[in-house]
């Protein structure tokens, strides 16, 4: 692929996701998964050949329009004496890294729920950079940092979740939708998210099965 030529992942409210020169795409293991120039993928949450469409949205349809009632975009700030962190519930996918990683600093049964004194802020900033979603960013001496991503852009398919999307892939939509950044963003694909196209944690209610 033409350096000049960023990858593209385009689709309407009624229609799967469809990926355009993405050469690189892999599963929670980090299989390659192999793509076409062109090739869709499914976002209604009904493929029976996940994570490829299978056109089982024809019979049922793709609801894509946001909920009123999704969770609230609005930034937070955590201050610390060295680092501050910032989350954003409007576009949390509930990975869960973050509490699995360090639950001495993102526990979800404190308030507030993020200390961020109570860890070493080098081991802070590695539990951010494996937030897939974009909610979780920091600054230091006051400069915010929410890119992080240097390798080739690709998918990854989460297990049980979302897509996982790095590097710069650029999203088309008949919505105007705009990831917080093209570094790195996460997209339902179980079809359930109150805040479409990007994933909020609703697979994990549902129970997604997808592979």
């Amino acid at each position: 692929m033409s350096r000049d030529k960023k990858p593209v992942i385009a689709f309407t409210r009624f229609t799967p996701y469809m990926i355009i020169d993405v050469e690189k795409m892999e599963n929670y293991n980090g299989e390659y998964i192999e793509t076409e120039a062109v090739t869709s993928l499914c976002r209604c949450g009904e493929s029976k050949n996940k994570p490829f469409c299978d056109d089982s949205h024809s019979v049922n349809g793709i609801d894509g329009e946001k909920q009123p009632d999704r969770d609230l975009y609005k930034w937070k700030d955590y201050r610390g004496k060295d680092i501050t962190v910032h989350y954003n519930l409007g576009v949390c996918s509930h990975d869960g890294s973050c509490i699995r990683m360090l639950p001495g600093v993102f526990n979800i049964n404190c308030r507030p729920w993020i200390t961020p004194d109570n860890g070493d802020v080098e081991r802070i900033i590695d539990v951010i950079k494996h937030c897939p979603s974009g909610a979780l960013s920091y600054s230091l001496n006051g400069e915010k940092y929410i890119d992080y991503y240097n390798g080739e852009p690709k998918i990854k398919i989460a297990r049980k979740g979302p897509l996982e999307l790095y590097g710069g892939i650029v999203l088309k939509d008949d919505q105007g939708s705009k990831p917080e950044t093209y570094d790195h963003y996460t997209l339902c694909r179980c079809g359930h998210s109150k805040n479409k196209p990007f994933c909020d944690g609703k697979h994990l209610k549902h129970k997604f099965s997808g592979s």
